[in-house]
């Protein structure tokens, strides 16, 4: 596994030696700047300024960064805001990382955009590409019978995927050669929850009590003021279940880190945590997210991934393809026709832990024998059956050129490796 622990120590350095410069330099009335902060902004405004080619980037100074959108509420339920509220604060109060930026758009996504007519999508994408953002936030309300289904997702930027969900094996028995697993999906649901109309009403009280300041860290304590549109507000002093916090150009007050979200309204906050934990794994090092029981497929499968590659790398060589090849099994049946919940990713690591395993127990045990070619034809030929289920998926076209190239089938090589430069260059 490909794993530049020492070039990543070294950014982190570089990151924080610019903090230090960013700490020591640029106090904003009368008070110094953390490295976490969050920031609401007016989403039509922001794409017309991207439009115009004005961008500017908020909270320059954070690392990770993330965006909240204004959940889609077709059905004008009226949570749109309410939703997206609750995450990004806990995000932003809550966060696992050292230094974080949070990024929350408010308006209505669902509705056309000017002249470009950009549907949901098309308006979240162009946002955090310009804005640099890791990790984006949104979601999807709709009726039910006695009351609301919310559905939540995350997306990860392509530049994230590649610097932190990649990995590179190269087996020895196969002279070097690469073989690359991308952790999927990169666009992800999180969670699907349902709520009765009285339960509703509980997340609109919540969502009521997060958008303004305390004058002091208690629940009766007077409003010290709201948390304002278009300026920055910064984390500066930690004291219990509070945080105090001070906005740029204006005052300060108290928001409470714990206890703002129970009861019907604590499952929701399994949205924001696992968006925590994904950039959490970056920052230190492959520490793999928590597997809270509301999440939907999609999330479980991405964090399966995560365990069985660390088990790959980090289990006795003897037994580490038994115990991968057992987190993915829920996942991938190669007798199924059915895709797996995490696309062509979860099949091409299943592929990949079944050669890059033996190899690791032939070492422990001190036999040299070479691969088996049969063995080996028999897994690119499954996984060339499994990739019909996601036929653009890159790492497994890349795989499959490299894994028929050794088996000196040149014709589908070349063909593989053809698909698979067409989808890089189609890929966001």
């Amino acid at each position: 596994m490909n794993t530049p622990c020492g070039s990543r120590r070294f950014s982190h350095l570089a990151i924080w030696l610019f903090m230090l410069l960013f700490i020591g330099c640029s106090p904003v009335d009368g008070f110094v700047p953390s490295a976490n902060a969050g920031m609401s902004l007016d989403v039509e405004r922001e794409l017309s300024l991207l439009r115009d080619g004005q961008v500017k980037i908020h909270i320059s100074g954070a690392r990770y960064r993330y965006a909240v959108f204004t959940y889609e509420d077709p059905d004008q339920t009226g949570l749109g805001n309410v939703l997206a509220t609750i995450i990004s604060h806990d995000l932003l109060v809550n966060g696992k990382v050292s230094s974080l930026g949070v990024l929350r758009y408010l308006g209505d996504l669902g509705k056309s955009s000017d002249e470009k007519q950009l549907r949901y999508f098309e308006k979240v994408e162009p946002l955090i590409e310009s804005q640099g953002v890791q990790v984006a936030v949104w979601g999807v309300i709709r009726r039910t019978e006695d009351g609301v289904r919310i559905d939540s997702y995350v997306q990860l930027s392509p530049s994230v995927m590649q610097q932190t969900f990649s990995f590179t094996f190269r087996p020895r028995e196969m002279g070097g050669a690469p073989l690359v697993h991308r952790v999927g999906p990169d666009r992800l649901q999180v969670q699907r929850r349902s709520f009765t109309d009285s339960e509703v009403q509980r997340l609109l009280n919540v969502a009521e009590n997060l958008g303004s300041l305390r004058s002091a860290p208690r629940d009766n304590a007077p409003i010290a003021s709201p948390l304002p549109l278009g300026k920055v507000h910064y984390l500066i002093e930690r004291r219990g279940d509070w945080v105090k916090v001070a906005i740029q150009g204006g005052k300060s007050g108290w928001l409470r880190t714990k206890g703002f979200c129970t009861d019907v309204c604590a499952s929701l906050l399994d949205v924001s945590q696992f968006a925590a934990d994904l950039m959490a794994y970056d920052e230190h090092e492959y520490r793999i997210p928590a597997r809270r029981s509301s999440l939907a497929d999609d999330a479980r499968v991405f964090i399966d991934q995560l365990l069985a590659v660390d088990a790959l790398n980090r289990a006795s060589p003897i037994d580490a393809e038994q115990v991968a090849l057992a987190i993915l099994k829920p996942w991938c049946d190669p007798r199924s026709g059915l895709p797996s919940p995490g696309g062509g990713a979860t099949c091409n690591l299943r592929a990949l832990i079944q050669i890059v395993g033996p190899g690791k127990k032939a070492a422990a045990l001190g036999d040299s024998r070479p691969l088996e070619r049969e063995r080996i034809g028999a897994i690119a030929s499954q996984l060339a059956r499994d990739s019909l289920a996601d036929p653009r998926h890159q790492p497994t076209l890349s795989n499959l050129s490299v894994l028929f190239g050794w088996l000196g089938d040149s014709e589908r090589a070349s063909l593989a490796s053809q698909l698979a430069q067409s989808a890089r260059q189609n890929s966001p």
